[in-house]
């Protein structure tokens, strides 16, 4: 299951979301290219951990002796929450205890409410929940955390730690990893993709902390990584991805620092090599950012 080469996609959402305005629309929510848009079958990555792909964000579950602790919801509908339902029960039929959002776009908060109605308790970061609540896209859709953290947060259930850690700000100003310690797993969600990165500026993401971010994973002891699109895979991707990551910011950084006006940035930053895509947009935002920090 595990894939060792990225690969770029940038086909235009299908989800009915507005993708985020940064750059090249993408497939498959606001962000995050390449996800199928129904719900697929659910795959063990290790024992007692599962995830189900499609419909929105990857669905990881953590199997425990008390219940179930569930990252990200998907796209909002009840069909998508009664799928995810049935593939949860093809493998246990333990309750759901804990809901986990590792950031606060609807494809991985969609079905927060329909788990709390199941008697479920949402976790998730301070940040998370005022972006939740703010954002246009998401303030119409129930089921905010109940419970918030600043920064770092452990929850324990029958005997298995999940730990979820804020790095720092990147695909958007919430980014939470939630890691798996017993089982060397990491959830990076929307920091490491197969389809062109985007930055929700708009909702506190940045370019330069992404690098921060990235390194604080890298840190972390872990042998699989699994990101909100697509199949799990190994460290060795998460350092790859972040090699090209930083080559894009130091080529722009290069660039604004030699004092590239604003409207050519985009014209002095090759990223062929890198397989991605960005427009206009992206780069004026970006060229506002790195000349906040030269």
């Amino acid at each position: 299951m595990l894939r060792r080469n990225f690969f770029i996609i940038a086909l235009v959402a299908v989800v009915g979301l507005a993708t985020l305005p940064a750059q090249a629309p993408q497939r498959g929510g606001p962000g995050r290219g390449g996800a199928p848009q129904v719900v697929e079958k659910i795959q063990q990555v290790k024992p007692g951990l599962y995830m189900i792909t499609g419909a929105g964000a990857n669905t990881i579950i953590r199997v425990t002796n008390e219940g179930l602790i569930v990252v990200d919801t998907k796209n909002p509908g009840d069909p998508t929450y009664a799928r995810i339902m049935e593939e949860i029960k093809s493998v246990t039929n333990q309750p759901v205890k804990y809901v986990l959002n590792t950031h606060h776009h609807p494809d991985h908060i969609g079905n927060n409410q329909k788990f709390i109605d199941a008697g479920a308790q949402v976790v998730g970061l301070d940040a998370l929940k005022t972006h939740m609540l703010s954002d246009p896209r998401t303030k119409d859709i129930p089921g905010p955390p109940a419970v918030t953290f600043a920064r770092d947060n452990v929850v324990r259930l029958g005997g298995v730690e999940v730990r979820e850690y804020f790095f720092g700000r990147g695909h958007t100003g919430d980014d939470t990893m939630v890691y798996f310690p017993d089982l060397k797993v990491v959830m990076v969600s929307d920091q490491v993709t197969d389809a062109t990165p985007v930055i929700d500026w708009a909702n506190g993401g940045s370019a330069v902390e992404w690098h921060q971010v990235l390194d604080g994973i890298l840190k972390l002891d872990f042998d699989t990584a699994i990101p909100g699109r697509g199949d799990a895979r190994p460290k060795a991707d998460i350092q790859a991805f972040k090699t090209k990551f930083d080559t894009l910011l130091d080529r722009a950084t290069g660039a604004v620092r030699k004092g590239v006006a604003k409207d050519q940035l985009a014209s002095q930053v090759m990223t062929d090599d890198l397989g991605w895509q960005f427009n206009a947009q992206f780069y004026g935002q970006l060229y506002d950012e790195l000349s906040k920090t030269k």
